[in-house]
């Protein structure tokens, strides 16, 4: 695999995923090696000048105005901050989470703004390269001044405090630094609010939030289009004039891709008279003359009028025969509404709108990338140190709300699809909670619909717009704040509450695309799935199968989590 070249304004959210989840290997590019070195000797010669420069000869927030002058003194001003803000609560963040920050953050410091010193940015770069991931606890960020708190719990390993997790183990930082030969550094000047003041880890949840939505709405439209197939949705809702027409981009795309998935397929748009006619082959030679008579000119007339025949049917055999054709025929006679529901017929203008939202998030999220967002900043050419709020995450903290709407949509169409083949009202003639055995002996896929819709109703909740709030910190000098750390954090859970419903809707449609196959043989029509749809349901074959009678579906829907990627 290559590394992930880096020079602080060209990484990308393919690159933080291929850091984060494939541990791939950081490299420096050399020259960016002179910025950082240009900029180092200027807060050197700012120091011992005795200019007040803030978080550099003062000190931090509410403190700003109290002069540290003594050249010692303001280096160990550096170590201070770092043990003294990581104070993160809950639960660690995921290595891969940790990778990402720790990227975002290197990224961050090579492009020449900060003061840091080569040996600071070598070492942060070997934390990524051999594994070793700081322990960073999720609370505690209020996105401004940037991620502070967990940020200095990153940053504290780099001087051999708090812990690390290596080879699997939490560790000292110490001791995690002495398994791979590397020792702690020395803070200078400048150094700890550089590491510490930034929206790194708000950028990280969204660049790894973002590369999830994308990879799960894809998914789960596969899904969709497989219940599609099992309702015999009609084609002309993903008419690409229709959504032409419209001039919504992603619209577009979600329509194209239905379209390109089931490409193929016998059962979308599947015409009514098409299956009255292989109901009339299979009744033929059951019927009278006078029957085949009245008969004639069948195609010319409506499919629900073959139901008069029901009486004609002469035993007992032959009226269960037709008692299963009887519900064939009523499948038919739907296929002449000319319209589905919502949630079928709406799918590429709701997820339309949710693939727009991503786009937008995903280009917010990549410019913070590339961002300088340290405070003050250095401009080395311009001989000076300004003061700002670049660290300020309200723009990535709107973003990731606008992520997690887009996500909860997704969730609540899902959700509703589900219902509709489970419900046999809704559900186009298939088996009431698509179960096998009719008898009412087996609750088939009941309970995951209710699953589905607990997961729907938690994300309700998480939806609300973390940015919406601001509570003043630091003696009401930080007097508003993002909570964009806080969106990023909702952002990811509501991605897995949404893949857990995408894999309940794959049990659900390939289930009922086993029953509408077993029910649609009977009149020797053979179904033919799309292209991609097709690939979906034979990987389920292998990993859930046919679902005959009631069995433990919490094994069946872990089964498709668990072999999520290859599906």
């Amino acid at each position: 695999m290559k590394s992930v070249i880096l020079n602080g304004n060209q990484l990308d959210i393919q690159s933080v995923v291929q850091i984060a989840f494939n541990e791939a290997k950081v490299e420096i590019q050399p020259k960016t090696y002179q910025n950082i070195e240009k900029s180092r000797k200027y807060i050197e010669k700012q120091v011992k000048e005795k200019k007040i420069v803030y978080g550099v000869t003062t000190g931090f927030g509410a403190n700003a105005s109290k002069v540290i002058d003594n050249y010692e003194t303001a280096k160990e001003l550096q170590r201070n901050l770092l043990i003294s803000h990581a104070c993160g609560v809950g639960k660690p963040f995921e290595k891969e989470i940790v990778r990402a920050i720790m990227l975002i953050r290197l990224n961050t410091l090579l492009a020449g703004f900060s003061g840091v010193k080569k040996e600071t940015v070598s070492l942060l770069s070997e934390l990524i390269n051999q594994n070793i991931h700081p322990v960073i606890p999720s609370q505690g960020s209020v996105g401004a001044s940037g991620d502070l708190c967990p940020l200095a719990h990153m940053a504290i390993v780099l001087i051999g405090e708090g812990y690390a997790e290596v080879d699997g183990n939490i560790v000292s930082s110490k001791e995690a630094l002495k398994k791979r030969k590397l020792k702690p550094i020395t803070l200078e000047h400048k150094e700890g609010i550089a590491l510490l003041n930034g929206t790194s880890v708000m950028a990280a949840l969204g660049a790894l939030g973002i590369y999830q939505a994308k990879e799960l709405l894809y998914k789960s439209l596969k899904a969709s289009c497989m219940m599609f197939e099992a309702l015999g949705a009609r084609k002309q809702a993903f008419d690409e004039r229709l959504h032409k027409a419209r001039k919504h981009e992603h619209q577009e795309k979600i329509a194209t891709w239905v379209r390109d998935f089931t490409k193929g397929s016998n059962l979308m748009g599947v015409e009514s008279n098409e299956l009255a006619e292989k109901i009339l082959q299979k009744i033929q030679n059951h019927l009278t003359i006078h029957q085949k008579e009245e008969l004639k000119n069948y195609l010319e007339i409506t499919p629900h009028q073959l139901s008069v025949l029901y009486p004609y049917l002469p035993d007992e055999n032959q009226k269960t025969s037709w008692q299963r054709l009887n519900v064939i025929l009523k499948f038919a006679e739907k296929k002449i509404t000319p319209q589905d529901s919502y949630s079928v017929r709406c799918t590429p203008q709701v997820l339309g709108a949710s693939l727009q939202a991503i786009s937008h998030t995903e280009g917010i999220i990549s410019n913070e990338l590339n961002a300088a967002v340290d405070n003050p900043l250095i401009f080395v050419d311009d001989d000076v140190v300004i003061s700002g709020g670049n660290f300020h995450g309200q723009p990535l903290a709107l973003a990731l709300d606008y992520l997690k709407l887009a996500v909860a949509e997704m969730g609540n169409l899902l959700e509703r699809q589900i219902n509709k083949l489970t419900d046999e009202a809704t559900n186009d003639c298939l088996p009431a909670f698509l179960a096998a055995d009719t008898s009412g002996l087996h609750s088939g896929l009941m309970i995951p619909q209710y699953v589905a819709a607990g997961l729907v109703s938690e994300n309700k909740v998480l939806v609300h717009p973390a940015s919406a709030d601001s509570i003043p910190t630091c003696a009401n000098q930080e007097d508003h704040v993002s909570m964009g750390t806080i969106a990023g954090r909702q952002a990811l859970e509501m991605i897995e509450n949404v893949r857990k419903i995408t894999a309940i809707l794959m049990l659900t449609a390939h289930q009922a695309l086993h029953l509408r196959k077993l029910q649609l043989e009977q009149i020797d029509y053979k179904i033919k799935l799309g292209k991609e749809t097709k690939d979906l349901h034979k990987k389920l074959d292998k990993v859930v199968g046919f679902i005959h009678q009631d069995r433990f579906l919490h094994d069946d829907i872990q089964a498709v989590l668990k072999n999520w990627q290859e599906l």
